[in-house]
C-alpha cells in the first residue's frame, strides 16, 4: 500500500492549512520573509514548514527544498494564493513534474492585457487596452479612449492604480508613478467602464463550476482608493436576488473558459452597468475578505475545497444558505502608530458580528492615506435582515471601533506623550527611575 502523496503549498493560506489539520492531511508549507516576519500561523503537526527567501523565485523555493531534504520527493501538487507567485508555482509544478496550473494559463492569470486579450478573443464584452512597456521611455503615446484606466500588467489590490481623462493627465500620471520608485515598469491602459463593480467567488473542478457567490462593492475599489472611502461589499441572496446570478453566470462560464482554468478556487471582478455585465479581472485564487463572508453566507469552506483539489479530489461545496445580509467593511482610522485596539470580548459582544479581523501588529505605523484596497486596521463581517440594516449597522459598527481603537499620531513631542501616560492605560511615568531604599 503507497502512502498518499503531500500537497505543496507556496505561501500560507491559514484556511488551508487549517483544513490540513481538521482532516489530518499531510503537507508541506514553503514560506517568505513576511510570515517569518510577521509569524506564520500555528501550524497542526501534520504540516512540515520550509522557509523559502522568496515565494516567487523557483530557485528559491527549490534550494530551500532541496536542503530540507525534499528535493527528490514527488507531491500531489503545487499551489498558491499568493498572487504574484503564481507563475513560480506553474514552473514548479513542471520541474517537481506534479499537477498544477500550467505556465499558458497562469500567464493570461497575471498579466492584464493577456487576460483581456483571451477574454475578449472569446466574444466576451470588456474594456479595450494598450501596453506601456516601459513607463520611464521618454515617448508616451495618447490617451486611446475618452477615459482610461493606468495600472502596472501584473499589479494587484488597485496599487499604483488611476483614471486619466486626457493625455496630459495619462503622462502626469506616468511621471508621478516613476516618482514613486515603484518596481513596476510596464503598466496598461484600459478604457474607463462605467457600472457597479461585482466580484464572484467560486469553485471549479474538471471544468465546471462546482459554487460560485456573487456579491457587490458598495463603492468600486478605484474609487475607494481615489476618494479614500471605506472598503465595504455583501453578498447577493442566490433566492431573493438570483437575478443578479443570471446575469453573472454566463459571462464567468465563458472567461473562465477561455482562461483555461480547469480546477482551482477563482475571484473574479465584474461591471454590471444597465442590465448588462461585462468582464473585467479574474485571479486563480481566493480573493481577500471573502472566506469568511462565503462560509459565513453559504457554508461553504473555500479552505477546504482547495484542500481536496490540491488533492485532486471533489471538493465538497454544499450549500448551506443564510437568509438575510451577509457583508463586509474594513476597519480604518487615523494615521500614526497602532497602541490599542478592542479586546475580544468587547468586539464579541457587538451584535450583529460575525467575525472580526485585526491585521496589524501593535506598534506598526497606519499611513496618512490608503494606497491600495489592503490598507486597513481590521475587517468585519455583518449580518443583517435588510440592506438598509447593513449600511446602518455597519457605519455605528465602525463608529464603535473609532472610538476604541488608540493611535499615537506620529511625530509626538516628549510633552505631550507624558501628559498621555494615564490616558494610554499606564499608572507610572514610563520614564522613570526606582532606588532600593533598604539595606
Amino acid at each position: 500500500m503507497t502512502s498518499r502523496l503531500r500537497p505543496l503549498f507556496v505561501g500560507v493560506d491559514r484556511y488551508v492549512l487549517r483544513a490540513c489539520g481538521e482532516r489530518g492531511i499531510p503537507a508541506v508549507v514553503a514560506y517568505g520573509p513576511y510570515w517569518r516576519d510577521s509569524g506564520i500561523p500555528d501550524l497542526p503537526d501534520c504540516v512540515t514548514p520550509v522557509f523559502v527567501e522568496d515565494e516567487c523565485s523557483a530557485e528559491a523555493v527549490l534550494t530551500a527544498l532541496t536542503r530540507a531534504g525534499l528535493g527528490e520527493e514527488r507531491f500531489a501538487s503545487v499551489t498558491t494564493t499568493n498572487e504574484y507567485a503564481l507563475i513560480n508555482v506553474a514552473v514548479l509544478t513542471q520541474a517537481l513534474g506534479c499537477p498544477g496550473i500550467p505556465p499558458t494559463v497562469a500567464l493570461r492569470f497575471r498579466d492584464k492585457f493577456l487576460q483581456k486579450e483571451a477574454v475578449r478573443a472569446w466574444g466576451i464584452p470588456t474594456a479595450r487596452s494598450v501596453v506601456l512597456e516601459d513607463i520611464h521611455d521618454d515617448e508616451l503615446p495618447e490617451l486611446a479612449f475618452e477615459a482610461g484606466v493606468i495600472k502596472p500588467v501584473t499589479g494587484a489590490a488597485t496599487r499604483q492604480t488611476a483614471t486619466v481623462r486626457s493625455t496630459d493627465e495619462l503622462h502626469q500620471t506616468v511621471r508621478r508613478f516613476r516618482s514613486e520608485g515603484g518596481s513596476a515598469r510596464t503598466f496598461v491602459v484600459e478604457e474607463f467602464q462605467q457600472g457597479d463593480e461585482w466580484l464572484v467567488d467560486g469553485v471549479i473542478h474538471d471544468r465546471e463550476i462546482r459554487f460560485m457567490s456573487v456579491a457587490e462593492y458598495t463603492h468600486p475599489c478605484l474609487s475607494v482608493v481615489e476618494s479614500q472611502a471605506t472598503m465595504q461589499d455583501r453578498r447577493f441572496d442566490p433566492t431573493t436576488e438570483a437575478w443578479a446570478f443570471r446575469l453573472a453566470e454566463p459571462v464567468v462560464r465563458a472567461a473562465l473558459e477561455a482562461l483555461g482554468l480547469t480546477d482551482g478556487i477563482f475571484h473574479m471582478e465584474l461591471f454590471h452597468h444597465e442590465g448588462e455585465v461585462f468582464f473585467s479581472e479574474c485571479a486563480a485564487r481566493r480573493g481577500g475578505f471573502v472566506h469568511e463572508q462565503v462560509e459565513c453566507k453559504f457554508g461553504v469552506d473555500l479552505g477546504d475545497a482547495a484542500l481536496s483539489l490540491a488533492l485532486g479530489e471533489e471538493p465538497d461545496v454544499t450549500v448551506r444558505e443564510r437568509p438575510g445580509i451577509v457583508g463586509g467593511t474594513y476597519i480604518t482610522s487615523s494615521p500614526g502608530l497602532l497602541f490599542g485596539i478592542p479586546s475580544q470580548d468587547e468586539v464579541l459582544s457587538l451584535p450583529n458580528v460575525e467575525y472580526v479581523l485585526f491585521g496589524h501588529l501593535v506598534g506598526a505605523s497606519l499611513p496618512a492615506a490608503n494606497s491600495d484596497t489592503t490598507k486597513r486596521v481590521g475587517e468585519v463581517v455583518i449580518t443583517t435582515e435588510t440592506l438598509e440594516e447593513f449600511h446602518k449597522r455597519s457605519e455605528e459598527v465602525l463608529a464603535w471601533f473609532a472610538d476604541r481603537i488608540t493611535v499615537i499620531p506620529a511625530g509626538t513631542k516628549g510633552r505631550d506623550l507624558r501628559r498621555m501616560q494615564s490616558t494610554l492605560g499606564y499608572d507610572t511615568q514610563l520614564m522613570a527611575s526606582y532606588r532600593r531604599e533598604d539595606g
